[in-house]
């Protein structure tokens, strides 16, 4: 068996183990689907290729680049070993984040997002919930976040420390994003288990907050990030807002935006 078929092979095998709830796709019908885990057109959406390119690599006809083996590591919550292996089917070396650091820089695509997106609120976190960078409506119609780096500038954590934005979203949305956020803060730590400032602020996050702890030892929330909240305008009084959440390969990162509903 040639190495691209090996490749080919165990990326069905990891794409068909990951169920949609655990990669973060929200749930579609049919609800009894015809094959176990996800669908080759859902994994491609997550990793931003082409369904006939991912086609094409299970079937052993193409080669992948470095960085959509990494984007596939990330997309199929992979661990660090598993991460290794996959580049070494590939026929590349080892993680190219040996350090297991959250990547912490805005890319080009997430600039050009932030450029563009003139006319609705946008945000750009990193893998940990902090963030990077933002358009000017998001910090006049969403947040506000101090300059300096800081846990502040952290979603999860002003979420469970009462030192975010004065906000409103219903009861079962707070909870259904509460969960969420800590599944994905779960499964970052997972992946990036040398970086040094997401396990301190965990467990600080472990300590002051039972409702964190709690979360943090229970199963993986289902579902996706559809959500909506309802923030304070000096202007119209209050404004009700739409969020949805885009993840970018690579860099790992999560662009926010957030619409009039």
């Amino acid at each position: 068996m040639r190495a691209d078929d090996d490749f080919g092979t165990e990326l069905r095998t990891l794409r068909q183990r990951l169920t949609p709830g655990e990669a973060g796709v929200p749930a579609s019908l049919p609800a009894v689907r015809r094959v176990p885990g996800l669908r080759r057109d859902e994994l491609a959406g997550l990793v931003g290729v082409s369904e006939e390119h991912l086609k094409r690599l299970e079937q052993g006809r193409r080669r992948p680049s470095p960085g959509v083996v990494d984007a596939l590591a990330r997309a199929l919550r992979l661990s660090p070993g598993e991460h290794v292996r996959l580049r070494a089917l590939a026929g590349f070396a080892a993680s190219p984040e040996p350090d297991g650091l959250v990547p912490r820089e805005v890319t080009e695509t997430a600039r050009r997002m932030l450029d563009r997106l003139t006319e609705v609120a946008v945000c750009v976190c990193d893998a940990s919930w902090t963030v990077l960078d933002a358009n000017k409506l998001w910090h006049t119609d969403v947040c506000t976040v101090p300059d300096e780096p800081g846990r502040e500038r952290n979603v999860v954590w002003r979420a469970f420390t009462e030192t975010g934005p004065s906000v409103f979203r219903a009861p079962d949305r707070l909870a259904g994003f509460r969960a969420t956020v800590v599944t994905e803060l779960r499964d970052t730590a997972r992946r990036y288990p040398g970086d040094a400032e997401l396990a301190s602020m965990i467990a600080d996050l472990r300590a002051r907050s039972p409702e964190f702890g709690r979360l943090w030892d229970a199963p993986p929330a289902e579902g996706g990030h559809a959500d909506r909240l309802r923030v304070p305008s000096p202007v119209h009084g209050h404004l009700d807002l739409d969020l949805d959440v885009l993840t970018l390969h690579p860099g790992d990162l999560r662009v926010v935006v957030y619409t009039m509903s």
